[in-house]
């Protein structure tokens, strides 16, 4: 059996820390339900079907809960509905998915049948206030290519389309007409907050929290890029992932997984025990799953 250990942090906004932990006995082992080449990140959509970006492989995979292959997109390549390493995928409401393809320098979309609609650019070329759509509509989507490295991807119910260019350390926005502006600049930029932002989760239309790794911290920003607060938080080791469930936001590290309650100010610490750090976490229903770099878990939820 699995002996997994549960530990309950209250912050309190003071800063000051209250921690108990409490051994939880006898859990049931987490299940392997899938292997990978090198996933990178894992999402769910409201219908339950998973969605694991897998690097390695240059493909995301779309499952069902117990691990059955529903669907592939992808493979190796630079045009429409190729990937080059992709780093992070959001399947929305479930009628479209955004794929941040890192190794092409872009973001693509498809439909929920998996069919390409469009991509946008990622990279320095970005120009606040630009007019023209930097997209491509139906073409064979070779040319829609950026110099940036995309590794995070989130987008509205408004669809406005938020991106997180790690080579250059900024979160890029486009509008629901696929206009740009830069929402948190690049290196150098006067009032910079980021260090090294590494994942992004939207909180309906109302907040953007964005994870710093270099900083341990997670930041939450209105959706036009005003700073709202640190999260109250103490330091937070290796930070991996950021993803919302009934509003409150899981924080993944490689070995913890962080659960915060926003309106009771109160986090609640998992510690997970793998053959390997963990890279994503996500619930539905009754379920909780843990994504490394090999294998997607299932275990009951928490």
């Amino acid at each position: 059996m699995f002996t997994g250990r549960f530990t309950a942090v209250v912050f309190l906004i003071l800063g000051v820390a209250v921690e108990e932990t409490v051994w939880a006995q006898d859990e049931p082992a987490p299940t392997v339900v899938a292997r990978f080449e090198e996933a990178t990140a894992l999402s769910i959509d409201p219908t339950g079907r998973l969605y694991v970006a897998d690097a390695g492989a240059d493909v995301v995979r779309i499952m069902g809960r117990d691990g059955t292959e529903r669907a592939v997109l992808g493979g190796a390549g630079t045009r429409a509905g190729q990937f080059d390493r992709p780093a992070d995928v959001d399947p929305t409401n479930g009628q479209t998915l955004w794929v941040a393809d890192a190794g092409n320098g872009r973001v693509q979309r498809f439909s929920e049948e998996g069919l390409y609609l469009e991509a946008l650019p990622v990279g320095p070329a970005f120009r606040e206030g630009r007019d023209q759509r930097a997209l491509d509509d139906g073409r064979d989507g070779a040319t829609v290519r950026g110099a940036g490295r995309p590794v995070a991807v989130a987008s509205t119910s408004g669809d406005e389309t938020f991106v997180l260019d790690g080579r250059e350390d900024a979160v890029l926005k486009w509008d629901d007409q696929r206009r740009p502006e830069r929402v948190l600049g690049a290196r150098g930029q006067p009032g910079r907050t980021l260090e090294r932002p590494v994942a992004l989760a939207l909180d309906g239309t109302r907040r953007l929290y964005v994870a710093d790794q270099a900083a341990g911290a997670v930041f939450a920003f209105d959706l036009f890029g005003s700073l709202m607060k640190r999260l109250p938080i103490s330091h937070l080791p290796d930070l991996r992932a950021l993803t919302i469930h009934r509003k409150r936001l899981w924080i993944v590290c490689s070995g913890r997984v962080y659960v915060w309650a926003p309106r009771r100010g109160v986090t609640t610490v998992h510690e997970v025990d793998l053959s390997a750090p963990l890279v994503d976490a996500a619930r539905r229903g009754d379920d909780v799953f843990l994504l490394t770099e090999r294998h997607l878990y299932r275990r009951p939820s928490w």
